[in-house]
């Protein structure tokens, strides 16, 4: 009840101390697949393409070898896992606060559109899961069923990530447009 409390209660300024979060997480997160593409010859990031087949992943399996995958393992995989924490918090109260400003009786209308980033985030916890069990199995035994489950949370974590986003740059659009209509009528 507490967090119900709180998502409605949210101020603009709790929204800018999330979105440098949300940057901050965003740039460690690229600077992770970053270092794993160094660290493994030039080797992909699966978290980055709209799903995969299972012959780019074991073909990336294998270009990533030993080293690029214990980075992908130990170091991306749990700056991936944070970051979707983030983006789903960040999401969450940006899309309350604006929905509060733009949207009248947002709480019995509209309320369940929070949960979308909260779904994204939890597609994106169960791929790095079957992402971690693929990077410590052996590249010549990729499971296609494993493959193909992760394809399927991988697409859905997409839709739901940019459907929060274009949701929370059309409120914002909402927004300026109540902004300006009510300062050109104090005019």
């Amino acid at each position: 009840m507490r967090i119900i409390r709180s998502v409605q209660a949210t101020r603009f300024r709790h929204i800018g101390v999330l979105l440098v979060l949300f940057l901050l997480g965003m740039m460690a997160m690229r600077f992770a697949a970053s270092y794993v593409s160094s660290v493994a010859s030039g080797a992909g990031i699966f978290d980055l393409n709209f799903g995969n087949d299972g012959i780019y992943v074991h073909d990336n399996l294998l270009a990533l070898g030993d080293a690029g995958r214990n980075v992908y393992l130990y170091a991306f995989l749990p700056i991936d896992t944070i970051y979707a924490a983030i983006y789903a918090v960040f999401y969450v109260y940006t899309l309350a606060f604006f929905l509060r400003c733009t949207v009248p009786n947002w709480w019995n209308h509209t309320r369940w559109l929070v949960l979308l980033p909260v779904l994204g985030a939890i597609c994106d916890w169960l791929e790095n899961m079957c992402f971690a069990f693929m990077l410590i199995q052996p590249s010549t035994s990729v499971n296609l069923l494993l493959v193909t489950s992760t394809s399927l949370l991988t697409k859905a974590k997409f839709v739901l990530v940019y459907l929060s986003l274009s949701i929370v740059l059309g409120l914002v659009l909402g927004w300026l447009v109540c902004c300006a209509r009510v300062k050109r009528r104090q005019e």
